[in-house]
């Protein structure tokens, strides 16, 4: 039953049909689907929607991390008797997890558990590459922490701006964890750059336009990265397109004008196919040829691939 169920699916998906799983009442199970997924090669438009699992949320949930030290996180989870992998995504500055909940929201219903960091917004951004790497070192050990279906041997971070700071020094740092990916990632401090040099780990760049917004020393990650390192720019898309409304922006006028929903959708696509490629095959096989495709199609630009040496 299984079996004709994520045939039913796929085939569903495939003809432009939307499947959110929001009433779904059959448990899938998520290791078909995404293999399936991934043979397929599908337009990157096809993540737009949401994906096909029910997807439970718990927000503002205390962890702690030591004796000394607890983090507040929003943890959202598919629904499935999988074993899922992880994806933590850490916000950047003047931010807050909460900027993050649609894309993890969505994240979690292509089958995944995700959880939304919360570290200090500003000034910490070395310490809160410590945090980081606690974290995902405690997911690691203990994934019993998300529930019995979270995978501790696949995790996959991911950092918005200075965010993406702290995902480089948790890897550099020895954070047990597969890869990351960085939403038009910042350099906070020259120990970063340093810290790049020691990471031998898939790294999927996805960053705004340059020629609307250029992130303080963005350049710097494709120059230095050791590892297989994918990058690839949203035309047109502004920093905070690649998290979602800016908690400064919303604060101070009530709204954002500086992002779109459109272009949103599109970061959140993106970040999928390249979560879903990173975690099934460690590697940037899946979201490079998917990211090629679009940038042929001038969907995407300035594309730029580094395939990890022999």
């Amino acid at each position: 039953m299984g079996h004709l169920v994520n045939i039913l699916f796929i085939s569903t998906w495939l003809s432009g049909c939307t499947f959110t799983g929001e009433h779904q009442s059959v448990i899938l199970n998520a290791e078909p689907i995404q293999a399936n997924i991934l043979l397929m090669e599908p337009e990157l438009s096809r993540f737009e929607a949401r994906g096909p699992f029910e997807v439970s949320e718990r927000l503002d949930r205390e962890v702690t991390l030591n004796l000394d030290q607890t983090v507040a996180v929003d943890h959202f989870s598919a629904r499935t008797e999988d074993k899922l992998p992880i994806v933590v995504i850490s916000h950047g500055n003047y931010s807050s997890k909460k900027a993050h909940r649609s894309q993890a929201r969505d994240l979690a219903s292509w089958g995944f558990h995700v959880v939304a960091f919360e570290v200090p917004n500003r000034d910490q951004w070395l310490e809160n590459g410590v945090r980081l790497r606690q974290f995902t070192d405690l997911l690691h050990r203990m994934p019993a922490i998300l529930g019995e279906g979270a995978d501790g041997g696949r995790i996959i971070i991911v950092g918005h701006s200075f965010g993406g700071s702290a995902a480089v020094l948790a890897m550099a740092g020895g954070a047990p964890v597969m890869g990351a990916v960085l939403l038009d990632p910042a350099v906070v401090h020259s120990s970063v750059v340093a810290a790049m040099k020691a990471i031998d780990l898939p790294v999927v760049l996805l960053g705004a336009d340059r020629k609307v917004f250029s992130a303080r020393g963005r350049a710097k990650f494709s120059a230095t990265l050791a590892g297989e390192m994918l990058e690839v720019s949203v035309p047109k898309a502004t920093h905070d397109d690649a998290q979602g409304p800016s908690m400064f922006s919303r604060s101070a006028l009530g709204f954002d004008p500086f992002t779109s929903g459109r272009r949103q959708a599109v970061f959140r696509s993106m970040l999928t196919v390249a979560v879903l490629g990173l975690s099934s095959s460690g590697t940037l096989d899946f979201p490079a040829r998917i990211f090629i495709r679009e940038e042929k199609e001038g969907r995407l630009k300035s594309l730029a691939y580094q395939q990890k040496l022999p």
